[in-house]
């Protein structure tokens, strides 16, 4: 679609931007205590309610600062997991096979609502009703993905593990990937250090030359010690074998203990 297209296009300029520079202020990607202290201050301009409900309303004025809040905010939520996903994906998977734009459309809505700042399900959604010929509302929807990709986007140009992307999502870093016109090369690799928790995705072979790029995945890991306590541990210490059986079932964690593991 069109606005697939324009998109991977856009957000390609501004990542080569990003990687044109050193990195960005720190606060503008790990201070997540501030963003945690200011989300939950009915004072501040980035009180979460407020937010959440400009965003569900469909402002098209939000800004990127408040797009950062909105999204690492999410991960503060009681309801946030970091591998969750939507009871209606099976349903929206065959409706799409199937090309019931009609259908996908009202199923996007409502996964939307769970999961507002789900990359892959914005983009579907704005596909759609440009496919409908509801320009408005595909436009609406388009914004709120650039938004959310633009807030990532702003933690670093992920070129290296000092300056790497910050998400909360495993899914939204290939998303990231497709939407900045590259491809997983099949090449991933857990990495801890002084930087943190993060994911190195190797790319195919591109024009820009770039092997790889990492996603700081501090906020998953810091959502899966507060459910697991100590359970998690041993995955930053590199002793892991111990715990694979009982987290049986958990797809996340096991993948991710896998590799430390391989």
């Amino acid at each position: 679609m069109l606005k697939k297209i324009f998109l991977n296009v856009l957000v390609a300029v501004f990542a080569l931007t990003c990687f044109a520079q050193t990195g960005l202020k720190s606060s503008n990607k790990t201070n997540f205590k501030e963003i945690e202290k200011s989300i939950k201050d009915k004072n501040s301009p980035f009180f979460y309610t407020k937010l959440i409900e400009r965003y569900t309303n469909n402002d098209t004025v939000l800004t990127t600062e408040e797009y950062r809040y909105l999204y690492y905010g999410f991960s503060f939520k009681d309801t946030y997991s970091p591998y969750a996903k939507s009871a209606l994906n099976d349903e929206l998977r065959k409706q799409i096979s199937e090309k019931n734009t009609e259908k996908i459309i009202e199923l996007e809505k409502k996964v939307l609502l769970e999961f507002p700042f789900n990359l892959r399900d914005l983009n579907t959604l704005t596909n759609a009703l440009d496919k409908k010929g509801d320009k408005e509302q595909a436009d609406l929807y388009y914004k709120k993905l650039l938004g959310v990709a633009k807030a990532i986007m702003a933690t670093g140009n992920g070129l290296t593990d000092s300056t790497a992307m910050y998400v909360i999502s495993v899914d939204q870093e290939y998303d990231m990937i497709s939407l900045l016109g590259y491809k997983f090369g099949g090449g991933q690799t857990l990495i801890n250090n002084k930087f943190g928790s993060m994911d190195k995705m190797k790319l195919e072979k591109n024009d820009a030359n770039i092997e790889a790029i990492y996603f700081n995945v501090d906020r998953l890991f810091a959502s899966m010690q507060k459910m697991f306590g100590n359970m998690i541990l041993p995955l930053i210490n590199g002793n892991v074998k111990w715990i694979l059986p009982a987290l049986k079932g958990n797809r996340l964690l096991h993948l991710l203990l896998m590799e430390k593991v391989l």
